[in-house]
């Protein structure tokens, strides 16, 4: 066995901002307005309710789901338009900065992370064409062992088939990722252990280890599932990581004592 851990961690939100809110929507939904008379905020809500209503129909493809070039082509289909803008086209020559940008010096972050014995593998619900040249714009493509995406392995982050062949040749599995969903929740169904990045923390929750955290954390009614650890920021996830896999180490010894 090469690896004795593999992290997944996500992108969007996570370790990035990508092109679409700074470049890809504006454009798009400029041309759509234009064409359709509408308000550019009654586009953007249409495209963001096609996008939902995909994701929650589990007989779709998956890459169709968060296809933003099919999305875009059905709703303007719907207002009897026809649109010329490609999404895949700007987001590529939109890749880099300032268009999207590292978040939260995640670069720094992954680097303190490698190692031997742990394989990093990006785990993300965009597809491979919008991603990979962010990435590569980025120069944190080198820093994954592997990008795991919808269209690679046919399903979304909440089935287990989107993790490829990883949980088969490690003896570890961390998520670490701000959706709650596709993060926390499905990953911990699959017995991985789970780092919920979030946005916010409370004064006092912030002054707590992040593997206290998630005992005071305020959660939903609806968030029944607890994350192992949450984090604030990048910096604290290497030493997060570490523990999770002493503890997974030790844990192995003492049963086989």
């Amino acid at each position: 066995m090469k690896f004795q851990s593999v992290v997944f961690v996500d992108l969007d939100a996570t370790i990035i901002r990508g092109p679409f809110e700074s470049a890809v929507f504006p454009v798009v939904f400029a041309e759509m307005a234009n064409k359709s008379g509408l308000e550019p905020k009654e586009i953007r809500r249409l495209v963001l309710q096609e996008n939902l209503d995909r994701q929650n129909n589990p007989s779709l493809p998956a890459p169709l789901t968060m296809d933003w070039d099919d999305i875009f082509s059905t709703v303007a289909a719907r207002l009897g338009v026809k649109l010329e803008a490609k999404a895949v086209d700007i987001a590529n020559s939109h890749a880099g900065p300032p268009y999207a940008a590292v978040l939260d010096h995640a670069d720094a972050a992954l680097r303190q992370l490698a190692s031997p014995q742990r394989a990093i593998v990006a785990a993300t619900k965009g597809l491979r064409k919008y991603q990979r040249p962010v990435l590569d714009a980025l120069g944190l493509t080198p820093l994954f062992a592997d990008v795991l995406t919808p269209d690679v392995n046919g399903v979304l982050k909440q089935d287990m088939a989107f993790y490829g062949r990883w949980p088969l040749v490690t003896r570890l599995q961390i998520s670490v990722g701000d959706h709650y969903e596709d993060d926390v929740v499905a990953p911990t169904r699959f017995g991985f252990k789970t780092i919920w990045k979030v946005n916010t923390l409370d004064n006092e929750l912030q002054e707590l280890e992040p593997f206290v955290r998630p005992q005071e954390f305020h959660y939903t009614d609806d968030q029944t599932v607890r994350p192992d650890a949450i984090i604030l920021s990048l910096h604290e996830l290497p030493q997060v990581v570490a523990q999770m896999e002493a503890q997974a180490l030790y844990g192995e010894h003492a049963a086989s004592a």
